[in-house]
């Protein structure tokens, strides 16, 4: 009997894993991609109108329009965010008009939601929501996405209705004492290794690139709508609403993996959730 339940205790955390290293995917739909391409390669945006709906519907014309092609990374601060755009966010002159705050959004029954942690730091419970970290607030019926590595946000001024045109992506660790500050519109689903290639500026200089030639530019930046169906790459994410997403949050709270001599605690920070995706034909 106690070789068998051996056995069975194997068997399950082989079935474990399993599920935690074969997630279900999800395709992202065309007009939620952004392919962005660099000097060192491509970046793949999924966008969130659920929770930034103006935000996105502005940066979506504006790709639309070529505006960003050619535009530098002017500010990027090693291990903080890498931001670029047109300058607007340094006072420089814009036709674009400003946009709303959109920093969190009212919870309503019925959303999808895949918890994680109650009780974190930086939100009275943390979870996701079709694949994006969101942290949300029960008593205030609020919830907001939080700044998790690879997280694309609208940088601003001091107002809270200043965002324009530029925005940044989350390069470092999670500056969570951003979170419900910032038009957080998008995340990172394919090509973090070419965002971590972008040249870094002066962190004396706040990240301020001052020699255009040394900056990374935007070669191209193409909605996914704009792109031919059969030249278009297929977006593919975890499924944050399947039970195998549930079983692989499970399995990093527990951490039973024999490596563990000293047994964490069982906590787990959104932010270190493996929820990127791939992009194929």
């Amino acid at each position: 009997m106690k070789a068998l339940l051996t056995v069975l205790a194997l068997l399950l955390a082989v079935s474990t894993a399993r599920a935690a290293d074969n997630p279900v995917w999800r395709e992202v739909a065309p007009e939620q991609l952004v392919f962005m391409e660099l000097q060192d390669g491509l970046v793949v945006i999924e966008l969130n109108p659920l929770f930034a709906p103006k935000t996105v519907r502005q940066f979506s014309e504006l790709a639309s329009r070529g505006f960003y092609d050619g535009l530098p990374f002017y500010r990027v601060i090693d291990g903080f965010v890498a931001q670029g755009g047109d300058g607007s966010d340094l006072g420089e002159y814009s036709e674009v008009p400003l946009l709303d705050a959109e920093f969190e959004i009212e919870w309503k029954g019925g959303m999808p939601w895949t918890p994680v942690q109650k009780g974190e730091m930086f939100a009275a419970e943390t979870g996701f929501v079709d694949g994006f970290a969101v942290g949300r607030d029960p008593d205030e019926e609020k919830a907001w996405l939080t700044h998790c590595p690879g997280v694309v946000a609208m940088a601003r001024n001091e107002g809270p209705d200043t965002s324009r045109t530029d925005f940044y992506i989350v390069i470092g660790q999670a500056p969570r004492y951003l979170d419900r500050n910032m038009n957080i519109f998008g995340r990172v689903i394919h090509g973090m290794d070419v965002v971590q290639r972008i040249n870094r500026g002066d962190p004396a200089d706040n990240g301020i690139i001052t020699d255009d030639a040394a900056s990374s530019r935007i070669r191209s930046l193409r909605l996914g709508t704009s792109i031919p169906e059969d030249e278009r790459l297929t977006a593919l994410v975890p499924d944050t609403n399947d039970k195998s997403f549930t079983r692989l949050l499970d399995e990093r709270r527990e951490r039973r993996n024999p490596f563990f001599h000293h047994q964490p605690p069982r906590a787990l920070d959104a932010c270190q959730v493996p929820a990127g995706g791939r992009v194929t034909r």
